[in-house]
């Protein structure tokens, strides 16, 4: 009897402390007050450019034209269904063309039909981007609250880093439709951690057909063995890009050649090109290996084909010999950088995919601060994320040759070493 009571009172002390508010975790206090430094040292740095006389590029993160992105293909969309949607009306070579063919994947050229038929395109994609922030924040807070944070601090928490988050910022200044993109593979995350595989192969497969590269998150199904989901993500992809290319008319064939060409002809020609702009903003390992190239006298442009190669054989060793076994954490951090710092082009907007990881480890940290144990390397790993959400002017100066998307590229690679290496996960808990 008295043994009863005592295991009786055992379990409502547990529950009373899990009901006790918690302070954020050291993790996520290190993270957020870095964030919020950040900021003020991108206040202080711009300030010090500008008395410098120099040009606002170099001290104003967002000194480019609004929408710059949006505004690329209104011309362009009013050849829709036309074979001259897939070329250069003009006649004119790259990149000044009279309408700039769709560089995009054939599903993503039909994700935007829409925005463009739309009176104001602009105000269109600010209700959007307006409706999914909101979402994301109170998602963001109201977890945090279920998980026993202070409410106070639960909404303070989100809406400051979404506030002081540079790749959202630029994401929405730009017009771009990574928006879209982001949103389907952020959802597909949340339902892959709550078990429905099926529903995240759709939405990645989804995702996939508009940038190509988040058909990566499709390997997170395959260490759980969940062959049939993995399957509809792959039909997916490939049902929403021939869909697509028959809707964009005016036959499969001539939109299939037309978006090959226009999207790697794309590709190439970056590729192909190093300047200090690109150095400045595109944080894809694809710019070390031009730099390299550059040094020694190759042409960036013919390291294309290997460097894909050498990128697929890289994922395909790390993956099956390192991650296979490693926490869900672990490869759905991997993944997702690898999705972000492999493309030959990659600016700051694609960026926003990490915060869908950073939110995992959000809830490592705080299952870990429940526990009374410590989760080793947890800290470095989400202090890592700092300088990725970071304006590239606090991170740029060319006079001492540091550019803010080589400081990325070697931090992403960073993180995907570190996910590759260390288990994220409470010890003795094992891999999902």
């Amino acid at each position: 009897m008295v043994a009863t009571e005592a295991k009786a009172g055992d379990e409502c002390a547990v529950k009373a402390a899990h009901r006790r508010p918690l302070r954020l975790p050291g993790e996520m206090r290190a993270f957020w007050i870095a964030s919020l430094m950040v900021l003020a040292l991108t206040v202080v740095v711009g300030w010090l450019k500008y008395r410098e006389g120099t040009s606002p590029y170099n001290w104003y993160p967002l000194s480019d034209r609004l929408f710059f992105d949006l505004s690329e293909y209104p011309g362009t969309y009013t050849l829709l269904h036309t074979s001259a949607f897939f070329n250069n009306v003009a006649g004119n070579p790259w990149p000044y063309p009279l309408y700039t063919p769709v560089a995009y994947p054939p599903f993503a050229a039909v994700v935007m039909a829409p925005m463009y038929a739309f009176p104001i395109p602009e105000l269109l994609y600010l209700l959007v981007s307006a409706a999914w922030l909101a979402v994301l924040i109170a998602w963001a807070c109201r977890a945090l609250v279920r998980r026993g944070i202070r409410p106070v601090t639960a909404i303070l928490f989100p809406l400051t880093l979404v506030g002081v988050s540079f790749p959202i910022a630029r994401l929405i200044h730009q017009g771009n439709i990574e928006l879209v993109v982001w949103m389907f593979t952020a959802v597909g995350v949340w339902a892959y951690m709550r078990g429905r595989d099926g529903t995240a192969a759709v939405l990645w497969g989804l995702a996939a057909a508009m940038k190509l590269f988040p058909l990566v998150l499709l390997g997170l199904l395959l260490p759980r063995r969940k062959w049939r989901a993995f399957t509809e993500g792959i039909a997916t992809f490939v049902g929403a890009t021939v869909a697509s290319l028959w809707w964009l008319g005016p036959s499969i064939g001539l939109a299939w050649h037309g978006s090959l060409r226009n999207v790697f002809g794309y590709q190439g020609r970056r590729m192909a090109e190093l300047s200090l702009p690109s150095l400045a903003s595109n944080h894809s390992i694809a710019e070390l290996v031009k730099v390299a190239a550059v040094m020694v006298g190759y042409p960036p442009g013919k390291a294309m084909l290997p460097y894909y190669a050498g990128g697929a054989l890289l994922l395909g060793f790390v993956f099956f010999k390192k991650l296979w076994k490693m926490p869900a954490a672990n490869q759905l951090l991997a993944l997702s950088v690898f999705m972000v710092m492999f493309p030959t082009i990659s600016y700051f907007h694609t960026l926003v995919h990490l915060y869908a990881p950073l939110a995992v480890l959000c809830g490592l940290a705080i299952r870990a601060q429940r526990a009374g144990v410590t989760v080793a390397r947890l800290k470095t790993t989400m202090l890592l994320f700092v300088p990725l959400f970071a304006p590239f002017t606090v991170l740029t100066f060319p006079r001492v040759l540091v550019f803010c998307g080589l400081v990325q590229a070697v931090v992403l690679a960073v993180l995907f070493l570190r996910a590759a290496e260390y288990p994220l996960a409470l010890p003795g808990e094992t891999p999902a």
